[in-house]
Parts: structure tokens; sequence; C-alpha cells
């Protein structure tokens, strides 16, 4: 079986530097060898793999730095053009700017081209695992999940369901929604790289009989996920409180719908209480950190330490449209920014575990991928600096490899990017 040796600087988590002793694994004269499926057969120094497969094809890529692919633990489909829309905060903005750009995927001859546009531009920003809003509309759903079986993206995602506060062309009634989750879901679940998500939007969005589809959809086909937003803006949450009075706080509306599991994944968290970040723990939970998103729609600083206090599983987001680019390279330098802010400094093992192995435990994926650990899915970046003299000259002014890394999470960008690979193929030509 012929195998294939990639040979550069490699640098991975081998578990959570909160957790784990010198958790962070950077060789520079590195190779990570996969075999003819693109799984990963060893990750080490070079002269020791290329002397355990002498016959292996080699791929050389230089000084560039070879890093586990990327996780977008959240980010919407349907605004990938909505990008760097005016609104004074979170409502504002849905109404103002969003459900505008969510109607024009009612039209399936525009959905399937920005489905395959929306695939290639995560792939292409390092991203090879993604937590994904779906559409309103069935043909467009289906048309990302084709999307992203063509490209090679591992895809977790799900319809966007609502049934009121948005307008009349957005919404489905219950017994709708459960007829189009049940089509994806069994359509895709033969397919191992996709993942289906029951998604209400958020509770603002959702009668109680919707939640109940959702929590029933969740029982019926236990392999699935829940993506939802929650404690998002302080404007969003006194709603919530006024739509639901009986709920003590926010995360109340979900757990009374059986919601809340291990396979739950809730956006942003930024002004959750102490009560719902216990709740959110003793239902093994896993949150989405979404800075950029966050700023731009000024919604708030999101306590990171705070929810690793409580055990909480944390993965990184875009959040496209509210997030103003496809990068969570970018938005690991964003993370650092936020937490600064609060008085938190966090280091180059904690921002690139954020962005790839705990974006992979959050999401219940790091069995498959999120470092280059033997038996996972050959998923990697080749992030290069050739061309860029002020970079370069940068780096050569550090004192260590780890500076370096460092430097390139807040100094480099996709267009750094020189391949990307999913399950051993380049999926960014």
């Amino acid at each position: 079986m012929l195998q294939t040796a990639h040979l550069g600087r490699l640098a991975h988590l081998q578990g959570d530097p909160n957790r784990v002793h010198d958790a962070l694994e950077v060789i520079e004269d590195g190779a990570l060898l996969l075999d003819a499926n693109g799984v990963i057969v060893l990750a080490g120094a070079r002269e020791a793999i290329l002397k355990a497969a002498p016959l292996a094809n080699r791929v050389d890529h230089g000084a560039a730095w070879l890093l586990p692919g990327l996780v977008d633990g959240h980010v919407h489909f349907p605004q990938f053009y909505a990008t760097a829309a005016a609104g004074t905060g979170l409502l504002d903005w849905l109404n103002r700017s969003i459900f505008p750009a969510e109607k024009a995927l009612a039209d399936p001859g525009a959905a399937a081209p920005l489905a395959s546009r929306f695939v290639r531009r995560l792939l292409r920003s390092g991203t090879t695992t993604a937590a994904v809003f779906g559409s309103q509309f069935l043909p467009a759903n289906a048309a990302l999940f084709e999307a992203a079986a063509v490209g090679g993206l591992r895809l977790i995602a799900g319809a966007t369901l609502m049934d009121h506060g948005a307008p009349e062309d957005l919404l489905q009634t219950p017994e709708q929604a459960y007829a189009q989750c049940k089509q994806l879901i069994e359509e895709y679940a033969a397919q191992p790289l996709l993942h289906y998500a029951v998604t209400p939007r958020f509770a603002l969005s959702c009668s109680e009989a919707m939640l109940e589809t959702c929590g029933a959809l969740l029982k019926e086909f236990p392999q699935v996920y829940l993506h939802t937003h929650i404690n998002e803006s302080p404007g969003e949450i006194e709603a919530v409180g006024r739509t639901f009075p009986w709920a003590r706080h926010y995360l109340d509306v979900y757990a009374r719908f059986g919601l809340l599991g291990e396979r739950t994944i809730l956006a942003h968290s930024i002004h959750s209480g102490a009560p719902e970040l216990t709740h959110m723990a003793e239902a093994r939970c896993a949150v989405c950190h979404c800075p950029g998103s966050n700023l731009f729609l000024g919604s708030g600083l999101f306590p990171l330490r705070a929810h690793q206090r409580h055990g909480l599983r944390v993965a990184v987001g875009t959040d496209v449209g509210a997030g103003t680019h496809f990068s969570v390279w970018n938005e690991l330098s964003e993370c650092y920014k936020v937490q600064q802010l609060q008085g938190h400094t966090l280091g180059v093992a904690e921002l690139l575990y954020l962005g790839t192995l705990g974006g992979a435990e959050a999401l219940g994926l790091a069995a498959q991928t999120g470092n280059f650990a033997p038996g996972k899915s050959g998923d990697f970046i080749v992030l290069a600096t050739e061309g860029d003299a002020y970079l370069a000259e940068r780096l050569r002014r550090c004192d260590s490899l780890e500076d370096q890394l460092f430097c390139l999470i807040h100094l480099a960008g996709p267009c750094h990017m020189k391949a990307v690979y999913a399950g051993g193929r380049e999926v960014s030509a």
C-alpha cells in the first residue's frame, strides 16, 4: 500500500494545554506519514519517519508549517454575502440585513452555486471541519451537503428552523420542519463526513411547538446534533424572558424541551450566568466562541475562563455573516484580543488548541480529526511565508519556533495557506 510522507515544520496539540504538560508539539524537521486512504500513520521527526517508510512518496513543503485542519464551530451558509452589513445590534441587524439575504436561497438556481462557493471558501481558509447553520429551504440544504461531500469538508449542518418572529417566507410549521429534517437525516446518514444538526435559530424564532418538534427529532435520531444560539446580546435575553416568562433563564427554555446533551452546540454564550454554565456542563454541552462577530455587533466579551472553570468544551467560530471573514486562523487572533481585554493572556498552545483539537473535541469529532495522532484523518494546512518579505523578516527575529507560531497566528492569513488537505487529498486547488 503506497504511503505519502509530507515534509515540513509540524505543530499540533497532543491534549488540552491547560491539563496536559507540554501539550504543544513542534518539530522543525518533521514529517507526516499518510496511508493510501489519507489516514495518518505516523507524525514525528523526518529522519525517523523516512527510515521507517523508505518507499513512501515524498512531498517536500520546504520550510512551510504543517498544522492540523481548522475547526469552525459556528458559521451561517445563507449569510455568505451578508458580511459587513449594518445594524445597531443583533435583533436590528437580523431584520435589516440578514433575513433579506436568507430569502435569496429560496431559488434553487441560486442556492447550488452558493453552496459550492461557500464550501470552497471555507476549505481555502484552512477549515476542514465546520458546524454550519443551513438554509430554511430544503433544496439549498441538499446543495450544501452535496457540495461538502464533493469538496471533502467534514460537515455538521441542518435546516434553520423558525416559525415566528421573521418574514413569512422564512417560516415553516413544526410539521414542515420535522419533514425536512427527517428527509435530510435519512438521505445523508450513510456518508461518514456528513452529520445532521437540528437547528432552531434561537428561542425567539421558535414556538413551544417548534421546540417540542426539535426535542422529538433528537429522541428519534440520537446520532444528530443540536445547534443553536444562546445569550448573545442583552436585548435578546430580555426578549426571551418576556416570551417565556416561566423560564428562570435563557437555558431553561432549551432544557425544558430536551435540547441539551453532549451533542448540543451553543453559539456565543457571552452573558451566561453561573447557574446556566453549571447546567451546560452537567448536560455536557459544547459552546462556540465567535469573537469577531461579537465585536462587530457589539454583543460583549466572551468569558472564556468562566466556561473553562465549569469544564465546558469550547470551539471557535467565524459566525459569517456577523463575522466579517471566513478564517478561523484569524479568529484565533481575535480570541487573544478579547481575553486580553479581560485580563487573561492566551499562549500559543491554547490558541492553536482552540482552533484545532479543542474545536474537534467540542464537536465530538476528536477521534477523527484535530491533531496528528495515528489513525486520524489526514486533515492539515500548509502555511508558508514565501513571498512575504515583511513576515519572513519578522519571523527571523523570533527566539523560538513557538514564538514564530504565535506571530503567525496574528500576522498570517488565508493568503499564506499554500495548500489545504482533507483526508490526505488536496482540497484547496
